[in-house]
């Protein structure tokens, strides 16, 4: 059944593609038909990233259609708008169906290196793109140089990042990040487009004797990569795109550094496009690294409140359990509990059916996300099979992550059972 929202959100992202098709167009550079950023893409990979592959069709049909339009308007011929528009969604898909089985199936945690094989998915996806399209023009005729390939690569992998904080990566994202000021990432969020605006407004004989200009560029480069320290991921996406509307607006309209005499032919869109590019790319790992520091600090905060629950001479396992895709990761490097592999214990499913069915009713709702801690552990004796067939009296001590926006987590630690003489029933004698 769908949802009385879901057409609303639909209408929403058919304006939205509209318009930022409609100004990215604007901004096109008439040798290589391409924009020097195609914002669209980003919206359209985030969505897919997002949304269950049931509804793509729905998606990918708007998008398809919504691209054709926009191109007909800027008086694209029809054979290079399906060119354009068909790459385009063949990339996303295969962006997003993979990006969906690496978080599927992956057994990596960190946010960090998470957001890195995203960057890297999004750039052979684009390479990949531009290479097709390099080719298909050329089938149709149309004159295409290597440099063409370079822009439309570009234009794609930059347009998705500059979404990916908002869709796909803040996913990953912590809500929790102490460093944080609302003040301080609103001004943020003025300073640096107001900064790029005013560095990259001049016309270029007003650039001649600018000597400050090249440095400045450095400046801002580094200044927005602080800047993501305090910058949320959601807001991160919001400064992007208003860095791409700037800086390819500006070179378009031949105003800037990138417009400056030392840039010949699409050497200036190429450079505006790669400056973007690496903004884009280390500020999102910076962000991403920022986050993984913020768990982990709050992730030992809680593992200190659990060790309570025990004494200091009993051997403990710490773990941590993905509710939402229902994974068990032990945080340890262990290979075994009592001789038992954890390689057998990595699912709250396989743990469950190791414990006494009383254990198991007790236990099930918590790993299923129906029950949640507060500020104290949830704490019990349990029942365990792990050798032969004989229960084994164990303890286990349990808090929700209540640090983690993406997923329902528990952080937990389980007490090495010892075994203990059981009767069939289960009931320790």
């Amino acid at each position: 059944m769908i949802k009385w929202t879901f057409p609303l959100k639909w209408l929403l992202f058919c304006v939205c593609y509209f318009s930022l098709a409609f100004l990215c167009l604007e901004t096109r550079d008439n040798g290589s038909l391409s924009s020097a950023i195609w914002l669209p893409a980003g919206l359209t990979l985030g969505v897919l990233c997002s949304a269950p592959i049931s509804r793509w069709p729905l998606w990918l049909v708007s998008t398809g259609i919504l691209h054709i339009l926009v191109s007909i308007l800027h008086q694209r011929p029809m054979n290079i708008s399906l060119v354009f528009a068909l790459n385009d969604l063949i990339i996303l898909c295969l962006s997003a169906h993979i990006w969906k089985i690496i978080l599927k199936d992956s057994g990596v945690t960190s946010r960090l290196n998470l957001t890195a094989i995203f960057i890297a998915i999004v750039l052979i996806a684009s390479m990949f793109g531009g290479i097709s399209t390099f080719y298909s023009l050329r089938i149709l005729g149309y004159p295409t140089l290597f440099s063409h390939f370079i822009i439309w690569s570009i234009s794609n992998a930059t347009g998705c990042l500059a979404f990916a904080p908002f869709f796909a990566i803040k996913s990953l994202s912590s809500s929790f990040s102490p460093d944080s000021n609302p003040k301080s990432s609103l001004l943020l969020l003025i300073v640096i487009p107001a900064l790029t605006l005013v560095l990259f407004s001049p016309r270029m004989e007003d650039l001649q004797n600018a000597t400050l200009v090249e440095p400045m560029i450095y400046f801002l480069f580094g200044f927005t990569l602080l800047s993501s320290l305090f910058i949320s991921t959601s807001k991160l996406s919001l400064l992007f795109i208003s860095l791409a509307f700037i800086i390819s607006l500006t070179k378009i309209y031949n105003q800037g550094i990138f417009a400056a005499d030392d840039y010949t032919g699409n050497s200036g869109i190429t450079a505006s496009q790669l400056y973007l590019l690496a903004i884009f790319i280390f500020s999102t790992l910076i962000r991403a690294g920022t986050n993984d520091i913020h768990l982990s600090r709050a992730q030992s905060d809680q593992l200190m409140l659990l060790s309570h629950c025990v004494s200091s001479h009993q051997r403990r396992y710490s773990f941590r359990v993905n509710i939402t895709q229902q994974k068990w990761v032990w945080t340890e490097l262990i290979d075994s509990i009592n001789n038992f592999p954890i390689n057998n214990l990595t699912t709250p499913s396989q743990m469950l059916g190791r414990m006494h069915p009383e254990d198991r009713d007790i236990l099930l709702p918590w790993f299923n996300g129906i029950n949640k801690t507060g500020a104290t552990p949830f704490s019990r004796s349990v029942r365990l099979i792990l050798d032969g067939t004989a229960f084994s009296q164990a303890y286990i001590a349990m808090l929700s992550d209540q640090h983690s926006n993406a997923n329902k987590m528990l952080n937990g630690i389980l007490i090495a059972p010892e075994h203990i003489p059981s009767s069939p029933t289960g009931h320790i004698i």
